[in-house]
């Protein structure tokens, strides 16, 4: 799973949002925090829209409103997020190396905050403990492949094949790194370890032992 931004609802209150507004995103934020941790503790396939309703004190139907498919709930940003990704990539410099774009616009992404970790803890442990869920989540990166490779074919002028292959393999080092940054407890730098991981992709770390 690809490292999640905060959510907008984290308010602020000189944010130019109405009552509305924010009620609506302080809902969406319950839901969410309400899921992760129930897939978390009990397991994806064990959580019902139920349950995620009771935990979150909203009704089932509002569940719905918010979040069509349960699934959605792990990547719950990534309309957002994803356009945002793409915007970033077209706005590097003409002629830059393709890999070193898509490091730079991640690196440009919205910082991972305290509660943005927790999350993407919860969602990791999530998926380690569900074979189904990990299914799922493939076809859901495939979103992020896809518009990375979409990004880097404008930006580089690439061919269409060469980018979804190049996409592919970024989004495969950044589920491997979120995985192992979760499993290490989440303690780590999770932006330098993305950094390391895509300058190893890139060929840019020295070989080890050399000068």
């Amino acid at each position: 799973m690809l490292p999640l931004p905060s959510l907008p609802e984290v308010l602020d209150p000189a944010a130019p949002l109405g009552l509305r507004d924010r009620k609506k995103l302080q809902v969406r934020a319950a839901i969410v925090d309400a899921a992760l941790t129930l897939f978390a503790e009990d397991g994806y396939d064990a959580t019902t829209v139920p349950d995620i309703a009771a935990r979150a004190g909203v009704s089932s139907a509002t569940v719905a409103r918010y979040f069509p498919a349960k699934e959605g709930l792990l990547f719950p940003e990534q309309d957002v997020r994803i356009p945002a990704l793409r915007a970033a990539i077209a706005a590097r410099p003409a002629g830059e190396a393709p890999l070193k774009a898509i490091a730079a616009a991640l690196a440009a992404q919205a910082p991972l905050d305290a509660e943005t970790r927790r999350r993407l803890a919860l969602a990791r442990s999530a998926l380690a403990g569900s074979a189904v869920l990990r299914g799922r989540a493939a076809g859901l990166l495939g979103r992020w492949r896809d518009g990375i490779a979409g990004a880097i074919a404008e930006h580089a002028r690439m061919p269409d094949d060469d980018a979804r292959v190049l996409a592919t393999a970024v989004v495969a080092v950044l589920d491997d790194v979120a995985e192992r940054w979760a499993a290490d407890g989440a303690r780590g730098d999770l932006p330098a370890m993305v950094r390391r991981a895509l300058d190893t992709l890139a060929g840019d770390r020295p070989a080890p032992g050399s000068a």
